[in-house]
């Protein structure tokens, strides 16, 4: 009978009446000796091993260098620059070249679940130690008219304080132990979009595919690492 893409996978599953134990059950069958060792389920499994090997010496070399990092005093952190639509994501090592990388839309401040989980993703991804999420300083009283214009900020300092807070509850309540591990902190980026936007003007670049908003992120890490801004805020789980 001619061997095909079935067969050979009911073989590698461990149909045994299908693979020729033999050279000569092999030719009877129209399959050559390789053919009929790469049916074999052993010699599957047999080639499996190297790659989960590797996999776990790359795992265990993560771990090292994070542990030597850390010895080191040395911080990655990612930048989110939170906003109702677009969430915008930078990393640094220690405040050295804030990198942007990418933005991530969700449909509002009510659905944040899937964008918590994308945001300590993308940490993991990056091995950071920390998260630090940007919070519009609300204007003071004097900022504020008759009309009562400013409230606009003093809502989205409690809504990116409040999403703030659900990042911290999702890396306490993780399995992950590096997940787990990672602090998160607000700290202030008022105007940031307003500094992005010129610097890309400057730059000659323009807001394709969210780069405004990653952009700010980047900014946000450079002030946090610097401490223009003030001091950072350390955000603890409700549960912690």
């Amino acid at each position: 009978p001619r061997i095909t893409a079935r067969t050979m996978f009911r073989a590698a599953n461990g149909s045994r009446a299908l693979v020729p134990s033999s050279s000569s059950r092999a030719r009877r069958h129209g399959v050559d000796r390789g053919v009929a060792r790469a049916m074999s389920p052993s010699w599957f499994s047999q080639r499996r091993a190297p790659f989960t090997d590797a996999q776990t010496s790359s795992s265990s070399l993560e771990d090292e260098l994070r542990a030597a990092r850390r010895a080191r005093g040395d911080v990655i952190a990612l930048g989110v620059d939170y906003g109702a639509r677009r969430v915008g994501l930078a990393v640094s090592n220690g405040g050295a070249a804030p990198r942007p990388l990418r933005t991530l839309t969700h449909s509002g401040t009510a659905t944040t679940t899937s964008t918590v989980r994308a945001i300590l993703d993308v940490a993991l991804e990056e091995c950071c130690d920390r998260i630090v999420v940007g919070i519009p300083v609300p204007p003071g009283r004097a900022a504020k008219d008759r009309r009562g214009r400013g409230r606009g900020a003093v809502q989205m300092h409690a809504v990116c304080a409040r999403f703030a807070g659900e990042v911290a509850d999702a890396c306490a309540r993780s399995t992950n132990a590096e997940t787990k591990a990672l602090v998160v902190y607000t700290y202030d980026e008022s105007r940031t979009s307003k500094e992005a936007s010129e610097r890309i003007a400057t730059s000659g670049g323009s807001n394709e595919n969210g780069s405004l908003d990653s952009a700010s992120a980047a900014i946000l890490l450079e002030r946090y690492f610097d401490g223009s801004y003030g001091e950072a805020k350390l955000v603890k789980a409700a549960n912690g």
